[in-house]
């Protein structure tokens, strides 16, 4: 019996070394965002291209982790919204998009592995968590401001005492799912998912409009007119004070679909050759 657990206990140590794989490689593909500028029934709007790089770590045929680096554009326009509320709102952004993720993949089949069962394709599902920078902008008369410093929606004011500006730093829940397929020493995969947000302000609007006057009293006339460019704005009979300028209820998410291309680094061929002669062995 001791004899059995000493040839069994390598076996399971080199049954282990012998699935994993490391690769390294690019991405890209589109991002789009999905919020108070473009609702779920507006998407996919104003997509944008969006790329970075991927290294994996297969520990077994099943099972890999995924870092991720990743950079594109978020942005929304009222202005090729079908609402007419949304084009009476007349608000837009952009934001440049900086993602760093960690990501755990499990795949349905066995995959690339010696195991007479084993796939050269598979789908997969995948989720983990992400850092990621979106600092929103607005262009007028073709310069582009930095939203976040300018308080649009009364940060840093008295009509909006005790409210701080907004972070650009956030974390996010990426998840989605993919297809993989293997040629030689090159893996492509194909995958789509959403990165789900804790912030409301990736496009500056979240709450109600506050008063113009105080606005840009406060905080300056350039914060007054990219908080309220629409008609009703520029009338003092009929001001928005108050109004509904986004949705507080809801939080902003983004989403990405992309291609991957990585080149397989290491195989451990080694641990492949011991742990054949041990199955054999057996």
């Amino acid at each position: 019996m001791f004899r059995a657990l000493l040839l069994t206990l390598p076996l399971l140590i080199a049954s282990g070394l012998h699935a994993q794989v490391s690769e390294l490689g690019i991405t890209g593909g589109v991002t789009y965002y999905i919020g108070d500028l473009n609702p779920y029934r507006h998407y996919p709007k104003d997509t944008k291209i969006a790329y970075g790089i991927v290294y994996r770590y297969n520990f077994s045929d099943r099972y890999a982790i995924r870092l991720q680096g990743l950079t594109g554009t978020l942005q929304a326009y009222d202005s090729n919204s079908s609402d007419s509320l949304q084009l009476l709102r007349n608000l837009s952004f952009r934001a440049r998009l900086l993602e760093f993720s960690g990501l755990f993949e499990v795949n349905f089949r066995k995959y690339r592995s010696k195991d007479k069962d084993s796939k050269r394709w598979t789908p997969f599902i995948f989720a983990g968590i992400a850092y990621f920078r979106a600092n929103p902008q607005a262009q007028l008369d073709d310069t582009w401001y930095d939203l976040q410093p300018l308080g649009t929606e009364g940060q840093g004011t008295t009509a909006r005492p005790g409210t701080d500006a907004y972070a650009v730093d956030h974390v996010s829940i990426p998840f989605g799912v993919g297809f993989k397929v293997n040629v030689g020493r090159i893996d492509f995969q194909l995958e789509w998912g959403l990165r789900r947000t804790y912030t409301d302000y990736i496009d500056d609007v979240s709450t109600t409009y506050v008063d113009r006057d105080v606005l840009a009293f406060e905080n300056g006339p350039l914060a007054a007119t990219l908080a309220d460019p629409s008609v009703l704005g520029t009338l003092p009979d009929y001001p928005n004070e108050d109004r509904a300028r986004g949705d507080v209820n809801t939080l902003d998410w983004y989403q990405y679909t992309g291609l991957s291309v990585t080149y397989i680094i290491s195989r451990f061929s080694d641990c492949d050759e011991q742990y054949n002669w041990m199955r054999k062995r057996r």
